[in-house]
């Protein structure tokens, strides 16, 4: 029960992301909006979710993870529903609105990685991230699917109101489950002494803010950490701005009619749903039953999920695909599909190399996937106002894309390091 509330929370919330996307090809028209100006509101979102998610941590941790999901749930629906009213106050209003959007999809992953951690046991927590992650995919999905026919039957504004009172129909299911602070230690799962430690060692450097910064600064400093940081700033540079522009870019660069983009923009993020559920499990088999070295697989799966797309880009940035809408939807949707398999690489590096302090590495990783796709959308708009070329759009994300693979092949570690800040901690509890 509780997986599959946090799946669809998560789905819900890429949802109500994405309809903008599509719904701006509309927006636009009306309100006169350039490029620069459409990046400005596609990109406001990623303030407000870099700004919750270290917040949403730790609030999960200590309120619970239902508790913090519910109130990001009702927060972000308010805030899609609102986006009509705001948009017709101004272009600086829809900006605040979309912020606000985003500070309550902030506490989305947080909240459900406490929640499974308090309520999935230990032998099925690596189903159910991933049937959570797979769910983002199908939120932005279905987003891309809908959002077409509703605005061309109803108009923009019916968009975000009816993505907005999607929480309405999840929220009696929600405060239905019971609400557990602590970690499961039920009979079905007795947790070992190692456990244990580490759950009283979590406890006691959350309440001991100048160790924790003391901690985060020597990761900062770990080549290991660093290439963690840049593949998640390049990789989500690419996917961000894809996921922002790609209806414009059909709608314009190829004729598409607003009502058939779902045949180009659906496919891409069922074929990644699928192949991130899947890419997991091969991976850990290549690991644990195969001995192959962890390395090799996450050298092997973040740069397939880079340069993959990055040669998918280049296609669709090509000569073949001008006038070729379909040769550019195959191109670009591949290139997007193909970028799920980083989920065995850069996702689950902070596991390897830090444990015990893998939130923060995430959140750390996650914060610069945030800052990447609140530069990537605006400045791709302001290259489409300079030069109107698409094709300079999809290479320089090209570009970003191998200069991530480069420096996480080179730099990517796969031991679990040993910091001093520990040592002191310690020592000196």
């Amino acid at each position: 029960g509780t997986t599959a509330a946090c799946a669809f929370a998560v789905a819900t919330c890429y949802a109500d992301r994405s309809n903008i996307s599509t719904a701006i090809v509309a927006m636009k028209d009306g309100f006169g909006w350039d490029k620069f100006e459409e990046g400005l509101v596609l990109s406001a979102f990623f303030y407000g979710y870099g700004a919750t998610q270290i917040v949403g941590g730790r609030w999960a941790d200590r309120a619970g993870g239902k508790t913090t999901l519910g109130w990001g749930v009702a927060a972000w629906s308010a805030a899609t529903a609102l986006t009509p009213a705001a948009a017709r106050a101004g272009i600086a209003p829809l900006i605040a609105m979309r912020v606000i959007l985003g500070m309550g999809e902030g506490l989305a992953f947080p909240a459900c990685h406490a929640l499974i951690a308090r309520e999935v046991p230990r032998e099925k927590r690596s189903t159910a991230v991933a049937a959570v992650t797979a769910a983002s995919y199908a939120g932005a999905a279905f987003a891309f699917a809908v959002t077409p026919g509703l605005v061309s039957e109803f108009g923009w504004p019916s968009a975000f109101y009816s993505f907005g009172a999607i929480a309405l129909l999840w929220a009696p299911f929600w405060f239905a489950l019971p609400d557990h602070r602590e970690p499961r230690g039920d009979d079905d799962e007795i947790e070992d002494a190692e456990t244990r430690r580490f759950i009283a060692e979590s406890s006691a450097t959350a309440t001991k803010p100048p160790a924790s910064f003391a901690i985060w600064t020597e990761l900062i400093r770990r080549k290991e950490v660093r290439a963690i940081c840049v593949a998640q700033f390049t990789q989500s540079w690419g996917m961000y701005g894809l996921l922002s522009w790609l209806p414009t870019y059909f709608n314009e660069a190829q004729g598409v009619d607003l009502a058939d983009l779902p045949a180009f923009t659906f496919a891409p993020y069922i074929l990644q749903g699928v192949l991130g559920f899947g890419v997991g499990i091969i991976a850990d088999d290549l690991i644990h039953n195969k001995n192959v070295r962890v390395k090799t697989v996450r050298r092997a799966a973040q740069c397939a999920g880079t340069l993959g797309p990055a040669l998918c880009l280049l296609v669709a940035a090509s000569p073949l695909a001008e006038g070729n809408a379909t040769l550019a939807a195959v191109a670009v949707d591949l290139g997007l599909a193909l970028s799920a398999l980083t989920l065995a690489g850069v996702s689950v590096s902070h596991l390897d190399i830090a444990p015990r302090h893998a939130g923060m590495v995430f959140a750390t990783g996650n914060t610069a996937a945030t800052l990447a796709g609140a530069l990537a959308v605006p400045v791709s708009g302001a290259i489409l106002d300079a030069s109107d070329s698409w094709s300079l759009v999809f290479a320089v994300i090209a570009f970003v894309y191998v200069s991530g693979a480069i420096y996480w092949y080179v730099n990517l570690g796969d031991r679990e390091l040993t910091l001093d800040a520990d040592a002191r901690d310690a020592l000196y509890p």
